[in-house]
């Protein structure tokens, strides 16, 4: 829809504007960061940009004394005139004023993440899963370890009479990768990305199944009353003989996730889950609520699905996935909350168009790095 300039500015500084006037003004708050061409300093840009803030949030100042309030529109009035100027100056040196206040059109894309992992055997030798040829890939102590052309590392019993004693493997996916493991007790784990698992070639001569996990992992545990499968994430220690669920523990989140959809799991010996409830550990304390488990493995099932998640939890899945950077323009500030689904086979655009399309958030994409424009 097209605007004038002069007329949304004006709508701004006098405070009776809509939410569609309020995004394209900070679009081109953001469009003035972007480039030089307006005409002014680094420095006039963030007076202008912060004084634009300043009236844009003028009907949160209400409460303040008379001549600060005053003060404010005196501020946004010349913010206003500021960029009256330097904006229509950057438009019309630039391309037409229709299409240049729309939202801001995607100039490049990224695909999404994929089937990537790095195995690490246990004599220190480490091969690209994307780019090793599907089959075989080493033997080790009695144990096949092959790549299928789906994305699977299996591991197989070759020789009943192996080597006993064995060391450990780990396998590690990229930002912007996934990738399965099957063990050779049946087990099967499905990584996703920014993850990590170390775990033993053989269980055979060992009296419990213990692996070390640091980001998220789906666990199908193979049942063995005899042998219990232990998963070490974090400050995180979870017990089980056979089940299903989801743990996400990623160093730069503040908790431990762990989801039960079949069986029972121990937790630091304190907390035992029942399917259909998630654990949640901060510091050293646990919490327990009944959540819907399939939005726990929706990475698993090749989706996002938010239910009244905030932005910058969406946007820490995101960067992970599409293996991309997150910048907010402005510093967050009352963060939205999204619900809704999108497939991860998307490229990044669907996903950003979508949370677009529900509120007054706007994204560019420069290289790898998105910018998140909001206040």
């Amino acid at each position: 829809m097209k605007k004038d300039v002069k007329e949304v500015l004006d709508k701004i500084s006098s405070g009776n504007y809509n939410p569609e006037e309020e995004a394209i003004a900070k679009l081109w708050l953001h469009q003035l960061h972007q480039h030089d061409e307006a005409g002014l300093s680094e420095q006039e840009l963030h007076e202008v940009s912060d004084q634009m803030w300043s009236s844009l949030e003028r009907n949160k100042k209400q409460s303040l004394p008379h001549k600060y309030r005053k003060s404010v529109v005196y501020m946004a009035a010349a913010a206003s005139l500021a960029l009256i100027i330097s904006v229509g100056l950057y438009f019309n040196q630039q391309r037409p004023l229709a299409k240049s206040i729309q939202p801001e059109a995607y100039t490049n894309d990224i695909p999404a993440g994929s089937n990537k992992a790095y195995l690490t055997l246990a004599n220190g030798k480490k091969l690209a899963l994307t780019s090793s040829a599907n089959g075989t890939l080493a033997e080790e102590a009695g144990i096949k370890i092959t790549k299928t052309a789906d994305g699977q590392l299996v591991y197989t019993v070759a020789n009943q009479g192996g080597k006993k004693a064995a060391g450990y493997n780990s396998i590690e996916t990229p930002r912007g990768g996934q990738y399965q493991l099957n063990l050779p007790d049946g087990t099967k784990i499905w990584l996703n990305s920014a993850s990590s698992l170390k775990y033993p070639v053989s269980f055979a001569a060992l009296k419990e199944r213990r692996v070390e996990l640091s980001g998220e992992a789906y666990f199908e545990v193979a049942k063995d009353k005899i042998h219990p499968f232990i998963v070490k994430s974090g400050r995180q220690q979870i017990q089980v003989l056979g089940t299903h669920f989801d743990v996400n523990a990623y160093p730069d989140e503040q908790l431990i996730k762990t989801t039960l959809l079949e069986g029972s799991v121990k937790l630091n010996e304190q907390v035992v889950l029942k399917p259909g409830e998630q654990s949640l550990l901060t510091g050293e304390k646990f919490s327990v609520k009944e959540v819907n488990v399939n939005d726990a493995i929706d990475w698993k099932n090749g989706e996002f699905v938010f239910t009244n998640e905030s932005l910058t939890s969406i946007l820490k899945k995101v960067s992970r996935w599409y293996d991309v950077e997150i910048k907010y323009i402005h510093n967050p500030v009352n963060m939205p909350t999204f619900t809704g689904s999108v497939s991860r086979s998307e490229n990044i655009s669907g996903v950003l168009k979508m949370l677009e399309e529900t509120s007054n958030v706007r994204f560019s994409i420069e290289g790898r790095q998105i910018n998140v424009i909001t206040r």
